[in-house]
């Protein structure tokens, strides 16, 4: 009477289980793959994500214990629109990696050392020469813009450029920096429809869209969990 009990039990816990399984998969299917990633977490958790940076050079930033320094360059036609741009992003991309627990340059050396050279530099070898560092991070932002074209009342931001990183080392009694990464970098937000002023302001869209650059840059560089927005 006993394992009669049991295998009635066994068998009711063993419907159930199925039944949860078969109404989860039914509202996967009707609700799009947000909860296809939600589902992903429940049954197998939420993965990791090795960065670009350590994928290509088999250097962890974070648990190797190495110092940076973050520069981001412009060209003229972008500054003259956009004064600020350089540092804004200088900042909060250094914010990002200092939250992730890399040890970076402050940014007000980086900031002093620029305006001692009149706002520019030529040559990464330059900062590898002025800054103790062991590795330089540039982000070179080549198109940058948050309105859309032709519509002083939308708002889009759309962005492209290169990162690069480099390994400073010394040679011949100088220090040198060599290339051990590069990427392009393509950004467009929102990547459908543009956003009303009337919904948003210009100001508080365009911090909005230099937070979402900062992450996405940030993220070449230290790892990160699957489910982690931007």
């Amino acid at each position: 009477m006993r394992n009669a009990i049991h295998i009635q039990v066994a068998r009711f816990f063993n419907q159930h289980c199925f039944a949860v399984v078969l109404l989860t998969l039914v509202c996967l299917s009707a609700s799009g793959c947000s909860l296809y990633v939600m589902a992903g977490k429940m049954f197998f958790g939420d993965p990791l994500i090795t960065c670009e940076f350590t994928k290509r050079t088999k250097v962890d930033l974070t648990e190797d214990k190495k110092k940076v320094l973050v520069i981001c360059s412009t060209p003229e036609s972008i500054r003259s629109d956009y004064p600020s741009l350089n540092y804004d992003l200088l900042e909060q991309i250094t914010y990002r990696l200092k939250r992730q627990d890399i040890e970076v340059m402050d940014t007000g050396e980086v900031a002093t050392w620029l305006d001692d050279n009149g706002g520019v530099w030529n040559d990464v070898d330059e900062l590898a020469e002025n800054f103790e560092v062991d590795y330089i991070i540039h982000v070179d932002i080549d198109e940058f813009d948050y309105r859309e074209p032709n519509s002083p009342n939308l708002l889009r931001g759309k962005a492209f450029g290169n990162v690069s990183a480099y390994e400073v080392m010394e040679a011949d009694g100088m220090r040198r920096a060599l290339e051990v990464f590069s990427s392009e970098y393509t950004s467009e937000y929102p990547s459908h429809l543009p956003v009303s002023i009337e919904q948003e302001s210009p100001k508080v869209f365009r911090k909005k869209y230099l937070d979402r650059i900062a992450d996405q840059i940030g993220r070449f560089f230290y790892n990160y969990h699957a489910g982690d927005g931007i």
